[in-house]
Formats: C-alpha cells, structure tokens, sequence
C-alpha cells in the first residue's frame, strides 16, 4: 500500500497536482470587517481552498516571495501603497508567482478601474461589492487556476 502511494506521488507532475494540493487565496484589506467579509465569500465557494487574510499589502509582497497564490482579493487603498501600486509591484517581481487579482475599491471612476485592468488585474469591483459577483468572478479565477496548472496524475 505504501509502496503504491509512494509509486502514485513520483507519477505527479508538480506540488500543484498532488492529491492533498490546496488552491490558496490571499485577502488583503487593512480593516477586519472587510476581511471577514471576503473570507465568508470565498468560504461559500465550497472549495477546499487555503485563505490567508493580511492587513499590510508590504508584508503581503514579502509573504507572496516564492509562493504561488491562485487568487488575491485586495483593497485600493491601504496604508504603505495603494492598489495600482501592489498589482504594478505584483507584476514587477519575477519571484511572485500568481495568475489572478481583484482588485475592491470605493474609488467609482471607471479611468481607475481600467487602469488597474491594464496593469494586471483581473477583475476591479466597486465597494461594497455584491456578494455574488465577487463569488462568481471569484470561482471562475480559481477554475482557471486549476486548468493552467493542469491538474492531475501524469501518464
């Protein structure tokens, strides 16, 4: 039995493929409340997924340091840097690897949002964002996610 398990995890393509792999969420939002929200959204999605919560998007770049993250939800403005700011310093940085950003601001000008489209995010929603688009948007990313990294045992 062992033996097969063992002979099953050298058949798998990388960490991302393997049985117990979980896809990670990153939240960032310098207000608890707002974390909390967002978690309870993700958790809704009913994946087995990994979600991490900061309040600094400066320990959240050094956090992200060789990590691969599937999804990030964040806020615009933060204390230390604003949103274009992390997903230009996201983009930027050859050791971060992750493939989707939303980006949550009160900020309503659409200039704002296209720009932070144009700079790498995925997604850019308008506080307070509705609970359903956000899950929507949210899954979507994840599935995505798992197609890229082509999930499964290699033959």
């Amino acid at each position: 039995m062992q033996q097969q398990y063992i002979n099953n995890m050298a058949k798998v393509s990388n960490i991302r493929s393997a049985p117990k792999f979980r896809q990670t969420v990153l939240l960032i939002d310098d207000q608890p409340t707002v974390l909390n929200i967002h978690a309870a959204i993700i958790k809704s999605l009913k994946m087995d997924l990994k979600i991490v919560s900061m309040t600094d998007p400066v320990e959240a770049l050094n956090w992200l340091k060789n990590k691969q993250v599937d999804l990030i939800i964040t806020d615009f403005r933060m204390h230390h840097m604003n949103g274009m700011q992390f997903v230009q310093a996201l983009k930027n940085d050859e050791n971060v690897l992750t493939h989707a950003i939303i980006v949550v601001t009160v900020l309503k000008e659409q200039a704002i949002h296209q720009e932070l489209i144009a700079a790498g995010a995925s997604a850019c929603f308008t506080k307070p964002v509705q609970t359903s688009e956000l899950a929507k948007i949210s899954k979507a990313l994840l599935e995505q996610s798992k197609q890229h990294y082509n999930f499964g045992l290699v033959s």
